[in-house]
């Protein structure tokens, strides 16, 4: 038998629990302000692309120092080659210059090229190679982004000497894999072979090559794998490599790897082994989009009845919503998500404003981002879909502001009157396009960020590409497109299938670039702004590097790689080690000073 004291005392305990749930329940609801947007004013930046470098217009920039510039060498077929360089160029805040044959170019009188970038496959080598030498002579590097025809170099053999070839081996060779060495790009070394019948899909990446074997003064980045019991190292076809001269580095990719845009980071690793040290601006931001997320709608209800005995609202509040949770919580993301309030606009289902609120605190309480989705599966124009749409987000997301889009069709919605319906937009994220800059302006006021990797599939040209962007920009932007599990198309559609490949690819393949900062696509967009606008030079004077920047909003980032030393006392900055020789640099300060530190060999006897 209880005593009266033991049961106040207890009924006590139970109100006073009772109480600090229920209390720590309404303190949570009224201090989460979900209906308002907090990137409109903290990402906010009176930045546009006025304000943005861009390679062809590239002048002195009001520096002392003068500005370092690159010149390509290619004919009008060579157009996906000079894109990369023109965007590398931009980002990297070089100056550009190109021509279609050397023998028509004369070395100015001034300051001469940083670099030449050649796309061998359309090269005339009898007629450019003696200005090649002449300018490697007097210390111009040289990138030979695509190798020339292999008859080209058979019958050149002074030309193939000059390149760090012993010989043409064979026409052709098919590989077993592809090594990354350690070093080169961000990220660490890769060895992308396959093993067993499961690995089988995930290699496509080019496998046949020439077989050049090499001579001496060459270093090998990326080497082809034949049979280890057949073939040693150094018989192994090279992929990437340098030639070190007296006065340059001569750099050959025997593969198409400078034809997508992930070459970037390939440009800017080459750049820093050429170099005791390389320094260029990175964005800092890591974003996970959701697009077509269309959680409000009864789209295909007869089918995702069949599939998980639940309606479309059901399916994403009980099952996928709690499963991309998790991955949030692994990776430490900060997501944005992108809506659709529906994808069927002809089934005479209407979207159910009154969920939005509930996504909107969600996402809120995550420190993540709604956005708005354009896709749908019917035959309505963009248009008439942001009119039927608007209502939606009048009555649901009340003041909150929609700061970012995305759009599988880029064209369609560079047309579509999107600043009607989303006066204070800032940001479009799209589809992955290996051929286009990942990151621009589609209008004055309007940045564009492409993703650069699809959660769903990570073969291994996409996890290069990821190491890519990640050294040229530490940006990555990785979509989920839900459409496929709200109309599956076959099994791998189906959500349990899907969001374990989701999870695997993503919690791995960002492992490798954790100081870089996780955003939402309106903290990025912000970054990206200042990144677009920012110029800066360097110079070295007796151990310390020297970082001059023009004036900035807020912070900016660089990646650091060091070849010589380690870093000692930083001034206007901070450094943050990433491995391989690579720092993240936190500039904020217009003069940056790194002090170097030698670094004593042991050696063994």
């Amino acid at each position: 038998m209880v005593s009266r004291r033991n049961f106040v005392t207890i009924t006590l305990m139970v109100i006073i629990i009772m109480f600090m749930f229920l209390f720590t329940g309404v303190i949570k609801q009224e201090l989460n302000e979900y209906d308002v947007n907090n990137f409109e004013e903290t990402a906010r930046t009176g930045l546009d692309e006025g304000s943005m470098f861009r390679a062809e217009e590239a002048d002195n920039g009001g520096f002392d120092l003068p500005r370092e510039y690159a010149l390509f060498v290619g004919s009008k077929y060579s157009e996906e080659v000079r894109d990369v360089v023109k965007a590398w160029c931009t980002y990297t805040k070089r100056g550009y210059v190109e021509c279609e044959s050397l023998k028509d170019y004369e070395i100015p009188r001034g300051k001469l090229p940083e670099v030449v970038i050649v796309d061998g496959q359309y090269m005339d080598v009898e007629a450019d190679f003696p200005m090649l030498e002449e300018l490697t002579g007097r210390g111009v590097h040289l990138i030979m982004a695509r190798m020339p025809h292999h008859l080209t170099m058979a019958s050149n053999p002074g030309f193939c000497e000059f390149l760090g070839i012993r010989n043409v081996r064979r026409r052709e060779i098919l590989l077993n894999g592809v090594h990354l060495f350690e070093g080169f790009l961000l990220g660490g070394e890769r060895i992308y072979e396959t093993e067993t019948d499961d690995e089988s899909g995930l290699q496509d990446l080019e496998m046949v090559v020439h077989w050049y074997m090499l001579g001496s003064g060459t270093k090998t980045y990326i080497m082809g794998m034949l049979d280890e019991n057949e073939y040693k190292n150094e018989d192994m076809p090279a992929v990437l490599w340098r030639k070190s001269t007296a006065n340059a580095d001569i750099f050959c990719v025997n593969a198409n790897y400078i034809t997508n845009m992930y070459g970037l980071g390939f440009l800017s690793a080459m750049m820093a082994e050429a170099e005791t040290y390389e320094i260029h601006p990175v964005v800092n931001a890591q974003c996970m989009t959701v697009a077509e997320f269309s959680a409000f709608a009864e789209d295909n209800s007869e089918e995702l009845m069949s599939l998980y005995s639940s309606r479309q609202p059901a399916l994403y509040e009980g099952v996928i919503w709690p499963s991309l949770i998790s991955i949030v919580e692994r990776t430490g993301a900060h997501i944005t998500l992108m809506a659709a309030p529906q994808l069927d606009y002809e089934d005479g289902n209407e979207p159910d404003s009154g969920l939005f609120p509930r996504y909107m605190s969600l996402v809120n309480e995550g420190h993540g981002e709604i956005g708005a989705s354009m896709g749908r599966v019917s035959e309505i124009s963009l248009e008439d879909k942001l009119a039927r749409d608007a209502s939606f987000y009048e009555e649901g997301a009340g003041k909150y502001t929609i700061l970012s889009l995305y759009a599988g069709d880029l064209e369609e919605a560079a047309e579509a009157p999107l600043t009607d319906y989303f006066p204070k937009l800032r940001t479009i994220a799209t589809a992955l396009d290996g051929t286009k800059p990942p990151i621009d302006y589609i209008s004055r006021d309007v940045t564009l960020q492409r993703a650069t990797a699809i959660g769903r599939e990570h073969p291994y040209s996409a996890n290069l590409a990821i190491m890519g962007y990640e050294t040229a920009l530490g940006y990555s932007n990785i979509v989920l497109d839900m459409k496929d599990v709200s109309y599956p198309r076959n099994e791998k559609d189906y959500w349990q299938n899907l969001t374990r490949v989701i999870s695997q690819n993503i919690c791995t393949y960002w492992q490798d670039f954790e100081v870089f900062s996780q955003t939402t696509l309106a903290e990025s967009d912000a970054r990206i702004r200042r990144f677009l606008a920012l110029d800066y030079r360097t110079e070295q004077k007796g151990d310390q590097i020297l970082l001059h920047i023009n004036d900035f909003e807020d912070t900016v980032w660089f990646l650091v790689k060091l070849n010589w030393g380690e870093p000692g006392e930083v001034q206007g900055g901070t450094l943050q080690e990433m491995g391989g020789g690579y720092y993240l640099l936190e500039a904020t300060e217009t003069e940056v000073a790194i002090s170097l530190v030698s670094v004593e060999l042991e050696y063994y006897y």
